[in-house]
């Protein structure tokens, strides 16, 4: 009933319980052929539950016969040291082979992804799909952007992807930023180059206890101003 005149389908189950007897998942292969044909015509497919969840070959046919004009699946590919494949994805690799440009794979490689980046990421999701709505802006556009739209570039989550000159840049510009980079890196310094003159125990010892805490401050400040200023991570020109 759900997909019955839809333009767009994206479940949301999970797999359920397993069959004993069969090892089969109750909700495996639950958008089917006829799920699929109760769409519109040239429908979009969009499964980023469990990769069981939609029936592989349906869905191929229904690429096939314009039922389905484009689909983006998340799920796991594993690969063992013999280089063969396995995992939910497996069933899709044919089908985006058949139907090149109107299927996206995704590798679920967000469960890798530490929390504060997922957190980030769930959030950045939203406010794009805001900007489509109300304003018509296309972030981190895929394939051609639409009559009457305008695109806003390409954007990661802040600590995620290459830094480069331009992220720099930005950051840059602002003064208050940067005079709170600078003390906090001075302060740091200050603290490690003390530390580097001396080699008596006594006067590391002193230095520790006395400006310890500061330097801790200081790095984690430091640290907290380069994520949010999207300056974290790996320079990449």
């Amino acid at each position: 009933e759900a997909a019955q005149g839809a333009d767009v389908i994206s479940p949301h189950t999970g797999l359920g319980a397993v069959d004993a007897n069969t090892g089969v998942f109750a909700n495996a292969n639950l958008v089917n052929a006829t799920v699929l044909n109760a769409m519109n015509d040239n429908s979009v497919v969009i499964n980023y539950d469990r990769g069981e969840v939609i029936d592989a070959s349906a869905l191929d046919a229904a690429l096939s016969s314009g039922k389905v004009a484009y689909a983006c699946i998340d799920a796991d590919l594993f690969k063992n040291d013999a280089g063969e494949l396995s995992g939910p994805m497996v069933p899709y690799l044919p089908v985006e082979k058949n139907h090149r440009g109107k299927v996206t794979l995704l590798p679920h490689a967000a469960a890798d992804t530490e929390h504060v980046s997922r957190v980030e990421g769930a959030k950045q999701a939203v406010d794009q799909i805001i900007d489509v709505i109300q304003y018509q802006r296309v972030t981190n556009l895929k394939g051609d952007l639409p009559e009457g739209y305008q695109s806003a570039g390409a954007k990661t989550v802040n600590g995620v992807g290459k830094v480069t000159g331009q992220d720099i840049a930005k950051a840059a510009t602002d003064a208050e930023t940067i005079a709170e980079l600078r003390a906090s890196a001075e302060k740091m310094a200050a603290f490690w180059g003390a530390v580097e003159a001396t080699d008596n125990p006594e006067l590391r010892e002193a230095l520790i206890k006395n400006h310890g805490s500061e330097l801790v401050q200081s790095s984690n400040n430091y640290e907290k101003l380069m994520a949010a200023n999207g300056i974290k991570g790996p320079y990449g020109g």
